[in-house]
């Protein structure tokens, strides 16, 4: 059983609320209704019961609150007093994360660093999956979130989350909320070039539905792959989690690919050891933001 999910457990009793809890946690209201559930599995009880204003514990709930709140306070106690008898992290972490990632987990990565560790400077670097590979081997990375699985002489990988691809469009092209590859294939399509791992995976699609694809130009940068369809020059196919700013802006539109569906494994990547503790420190800590903040599947 893991503390942090006692923490949620005990601010969903203090908030009586999903809702006000997710939003007083910073994260959202389903994976803390994800992780509330792992909980009840755990112990094999259901700890709230549903009303109309919120949630109410149950028997069982009172129960574990009661014990949560003990162990959570020991817990504390215990990360005082090795705290006491600790050095202090520092030292630089250099990270690497693709544009969806960084959307995602740059910002909690950030914030919560500098809450528990001052001393130690974050590197972050966006990019495609293919330098950051290349970074990440060579070490120049420390860790990186990536769209393959690197695990080799000394690089590991651990899986993060499994997302679904979707034609990214300008809002101008009015497209339907759902095409079939072949019709994706007849527009001006933007797409990286054949040594990223995307590309290879729509190839293998197009190839699969005997469809030649329309591509009017092989983009590798971030940036300008985003600019380029936004300024209404083609469209793409990408996991949302990359557009989060420009869907909610209206500037693009999303649209399911129904007949041949596309979807990317993201991993957690780490450079070849020795690691240094300040690395250490910030790999487990992005795995705990990686559990509240991946999309809900």
């Amino acid at each position: 059983m893991e503390t942090r999910r006692l923490q949620y457990f005990v601010e969903i009793c203090k908030a009586g609320s999903l809702t006000r809890a997710a939003a007083r946690l910073g994260m959202s209201q389903a994976s803390l209704s994800q992780q509330l559930a792992i909980l009840e599995v755990e112990l094999k009880a259901r700890l709230f019961n549903r009303t109309r204003t919120g949630v109410r514990p149950t028997a069982a709930g009172e129960a574990m609150l009661r014990e949560a709140q003990i162990i959570l306070r020991q817990v504390e106690q215990a990360r005082t007093a090795v705290r006491a008898q600790s050095d202090i992290l520092s030292g630089n972490v250099a990270i690497g994360f693709t544009a969806g990632t960084a959307g995602l987990f740059g910002v909690p990565l950030l914030t919560l660093a500098r809450q528990r560790f001052p001393q130690v400077r974050l590197l972050i670097l966006e990019g495609m999956t293919g330098e950051l590979t290349e970074r990440v081997i060579a070490g120049q990375l420390d860790l990186a979130a990536l769209l393959r699985d690197e695990t080799r002489a000394g690089v590991t990988s651990t899986p993060m989350y499994k997302e679904d691809l979707h034609l990214i469009s300008p809002s101008s092209f009015e497209l339907p909320a759902a095409m079939r590859l072949a019709e994706i294939g007849t527009l001006h399509l933007l797409l990286p070039s054949p040594r990223q791992t995307l590309r290879t995976l729509y190839d293998a699609a197009f190839r699969q539905a005997a469809k030649t694809p329309n591509i009017v130009a092989e983009i590798d940068s971030v940036a300008l792959m985003h600019a380029a369809v936004v300024a209404g020059v083609g469209a793409t196919i990408n996991p949302l989690s990359s557009w989060r700013e420009e869907l909610q802006a209206g500037v693009v539109r999303a649209s399911r690919i129904v007949d041949f569906p596309l979807a990317l494994n993201f991993w957690l990547t780490r450079s070849p050891p020795p690691y240094s503790p300040a690395a250490n420190a910030i790999f487990d800590t992005l795995q705990e933001i990686i559990v509240d903040n991946k999309p809900v599947e």
